[in-house]
């Protein structure tokens, strides 16, 4: 995989690492230490946990760094020629309104989750499926998402409560 990409499996799951997307947030080695282990090689451990509790960490990344996929739709999409009609989360095909919510991580970005668009200041717009990071300081290079300038910067906003 390209650009130090990874890819960690477990019997249920593959779950994929993006190194350049991640803005070292902390929520999975915070939150599941013992799957995800900075200090350790490789950092991932799929081994080491429930197959629920790694989706629900990865799901809580706020820049989908980390990002998973069922073994089988692995599978299925592997077997079925027509990789277009290969469906992992079909919700966006229902007409029932999802809720976006939103959180200020101590000393870190506001995320964002849910379904929704995120108009930038050019008018741009960028569709936004699961969770987006905010920038909070003003110092990130890529403006509006944190890309955790703010950790190499000192800037810790929450110390002024």
């Amino acid at each position: 995989m390209e650009d130090n990409n990874r890819e960690y499996s477990n019997k249920d799951i593959t779950v994929y690492w993006k190194a350049k997307e991640c803005v070292h947030a902390g929520i999975c080695f915070r939150e599941l230490r013992k799957v995800f282990n900075p200090t350790r090689r490789p950092w991932v451990d799929l081994s080491q946990g429930e197959t629920d509790e790694i989706i629900d960490i990865v799901n809580r990344c706020p820049t989908d760094a980390l990002t998973f996929k069922y073994n089988k739709d692995i599978e299925n999409k592997n077997q079925d020629n027509n990789a277009g009609m290969f469906i992992v989360n079909n919700n966006e095909n229902t007409n029932k309104p999802e809720n976006v919510y939103i959180s200020i991580m101590q000393n870190g970005p506001i995320l964002v989750q849910g379904n929704f668009t995120l108009i930038k200041e050019d008018e741009s717009k960028q569709e936004i499926k699961q969770l987006a990071s905010l920038c909070r300081c003003g110092m990130s290079h890529t403006q509006p998402l944190c890309d955790g300038t703010h950790n190499k910067r000192g800037f810790f906003p929450d110390n002024d409560f």
